[in-house]
């Protein structure tokens, strides 16, 4: 059962209210972390911010979409809690690219929660703080029923016809990269991964070369 501050959120959310940056700030207050964001996820491996409370969870959702490594990729891929209270404290070998991006960038502690529904993995809720430290267990309890909102609220709209996944540009790059070097989907996209990463630029940007084909992969063999 939410607490009665987190039960004025789900209370929007259940309504069909606007996921806006002022909403979820209010739900990252009662979670007690520093900010939130939702990701829509794809069987493809690419993923897509449906809601933010700011640039910082932007940041990471580019910077796990990436590295193809963090803790919405693995709360993603595997349908499991991903709660990390000090990525400066992370095993290396966990995250070995992310956990120092990702401090970087002022994220200290990064909470992941799989927005599931049986087998169908729809996304991740991800909360992340600038200081270490756990969640309490009613803050985990709260967020569990946010994700539980959060994850009818996403089938609704999904059922509707009125989710656009809105990179595009990745999935149409990752088919180009495919032709162009005769090689799998999958593969595609870790060449597109790699390529943003070695050039310090986000996946979206390298996309969108790709598809104005101002880049061609053959080029970089």
């Amino acid at each position: 059962m939410a607490s009665e501050r987190m039960a004025a959120v789900l209370a929007r959310i259940t309504s069909n209210g606007s996921l806006t940056g002022v909403l979820g700030e209010q739900a990252a207050t009662v979670a007690g972390v520093s900010g939130l964001g939702a990701i829509l996820t794809t069987t493809a491996g690419t993923a897509e911010s449906i809601w933010s409370t700011g640039e910082t969870n932007t940041a990471l959702g580019n910077l796990q979409l990436t590295l193809g490594e963090g803790p919405s990729v693995d709360a993603a891929r595997h349908g499991v809690l991903v709660l990390e209270p000090d990525l400066a404290d992370a095993p290396m070998t966990r995250w070995p690219a992310f956990a120092g991006a990702a401090c970087e960038l002022g994220v200290r502690a990064l909470f992941a929660f799989p927005l599931r529904i049986g087998a169908i993995g729809l996304g991740v809720l991800e909360l992340h703080r600038d200081a270490p430290g756990s969640m309490s267990t009613g803050e985990i309890s709260d967020v569990l029923v946010l994700a539980d909102a959060l994850t009818s609220r996403l089938l609704r709209l999904s059922l509707d016809g009125e989710f656009v996944v809105l990179r595009s540009a990745v999935h149409q790059a990752t088919g180009m990269i495919a032709a162009q070097l005769g090689i799998s989907l999958d593969e595609a996209l870790v060449r597109l991964r790699g390529h943003a990463f070695g050039s310090n630029r986000p996946i979206d940007e390298v996309a969108a070369d790709v598809v104005a084909h101002r880049l061609d992969f053959t080029d970089c063999l």
